[in-house]
């Protein structure tokens, strides 16, 4: 890499993402760690919400920004930078996923004393925080992924066919029957006499993450 002029925080904080990645391209150091502080958050939150442990999570999100780093030169500038990092972070949890794990004991999750009562989805500040949580676990791996993506990470469907390595239509049929199955389980939870209302909470608690 060609090294340039470093550049002063406040010049770098008003960079787009993807004119801090090509300058990470020409040698930059401090648009690189300007990228790892935008992003650090919402990557852990992402590598957790896809089924890894806190542990785990942190292990790939060092991966993730180590490999970004070393592969920058083959990110286009023609591409959102956040579609091109969230890839690497996708395919880097499918490979630890293949990968045989143990367990300790201390990760195991304490038993669930009663059921979460679905009324909290939406009588409480944190409504959003458990309709992903429902989402979990009702939802397909690839069904809850492309949610998120869409939703939380506010990705179009052609990048969140990119970051799952998926074709455009299939992606469309993920989400239509995660959609699907969450308005109609939380409807049925709810027990909710007005028609649609499962549809409209839907829309209203998964925007942002």
């Amino acid at each position: 890499m060609a090294g340039i002029q470093p550049s002063n925080g406040e010049e770098i904080k008003e960079l787009s993402n993807e004119e801090l990645a090509l300058r990470v391209r020409e040698g930059s150091a401090e648009c690189f760690e300007e990228l790892v502080r935008r992003f650090e958050g919402r990557l852990l939150k992402f590598l957790c919400h896809r089924g890894q442990t806190t542990h785990e999570a942190e292990d790939l999100l060092q991966d993730t920004f180590v490999r970004a780093y070393n592969k920058i030169e083959q990110y286009n500038g023609r591409w959102k930078f956040s579609t091109w990092l969230f890839t690497i972070a996708g395919r880097l949890a499918c490979d630890q996923r293949r990968r045989p794990q143990k367990q300790s004991l201390d990760e195991v999750p304490e038993p669930s004393s009663k059921a979460e009562n679905p009324l909290r989805i939406v009588s409480q500040q944190e409504e959003k925080d458990n309709l992903w949580k429902l989402a979990a676990e009702l939802l397909s791996e690839d069904q809850y992924t492309a949610l998120w993506l869409r939703y939380s990470e506010d990705m179009s469907v052609k990048e969140v066919s990119r970051v799952m390595g998926k074709t455009q239509s299939n992606v469309k049929v993920l989400l239509f029957r995660g959609r699907s199955a969450l308005a109609e389980q939380l409807e049925k939870k709810a027990g909710a006499d007005q028609e649609g209302w499962g549809q409209g909470v839907f829309a209203a608690g998964m925007g942002g993450g």
